[in-house]
C-alpha cells in the first residue's frame, strides 16, 4: 500500500464536533453514544481544540474521587468544555502523506490528528485505527 498517498485516503470526514460553550455532559454522551473517541471544539467555525475519552476518563475520575469524599457534587463543579479540551492541536493538510500520519502517531503521545484545508477549517481526522484499517486491509 502505497504510503506516500494523500491522508485524504484515511481520514474519516464526518467528524463530531462540539461548541467550546456545550457543556462537558454533552461531549460525555457524545462520545459514549457515537463510538468514536476524539471530539473536535469549535468556536464558532474555528477549530479551537481537542477533547478525548482519556480526558473525559481522567476528569470525571477526579470529579468521582471528590463526590466520594463530600457525597454529592457541587453546582457547577463540572468542568467546562474550554477547561477540559487540550489546545496544543496536532494538525495536517488532506494532501500531506499517509507516511507522515503514520510517523506522526507511531511514537504513542497522541491518537488522532486532525485534518485541516488550505483556510485552516477542519474537514477530517485520522486515528490509529484508521490507519490500521488501511495498512492491514
Amino acid at each position: 500500500m502505497p504510503q506516500k498517498a494523500p491522508v485524504s485516503q484515511v481520514m474519516t470526514t464526518k467528524v463530531q464536533t462540539a461548541d467550546v460553550r456545550d457543556s462537558l455532559s454533552t461531549v460525555r454522551r457524545m462520545v459514549a453514544a457515537g463510538g468514536f473517541h476524539h471530539v473536535p471544539i469549535l468556536d464558532g467555525r474555528e477549530l479551537v481544540g481537542i477533547i478525548s475519552s482519556r480526558d473525559l476518563v481522567q476528569v470525571y475520575r477526579h470529579l468521582a474521587a471528590n463526590r466520594c469524599e463530600t457525597n454529592e457534587f457541587e453546582l457547577g463543579e463540572e468542568p467546562s468544555v474550554s477547561h477540559t479540551m487540550t489546545t496544543d492541536l496536532v494538525t495536517m493538510r488532506s494532501d500531506e502523506s499517509i507516511e507522515k500520519a503514520i510517523d506522526t502517531l507511531g511514537d504513542g503521545r497522541i491518537h488522532s490528528i486532525l485534518v485541516l484545508d488550505g483556510d485552516d477549517m477542519l474537514i477530517g481526522i485520522v486515528t490509529n485505527i484508521d490507519l490500521l484499517e488501511y495498512l492491514f486491509a
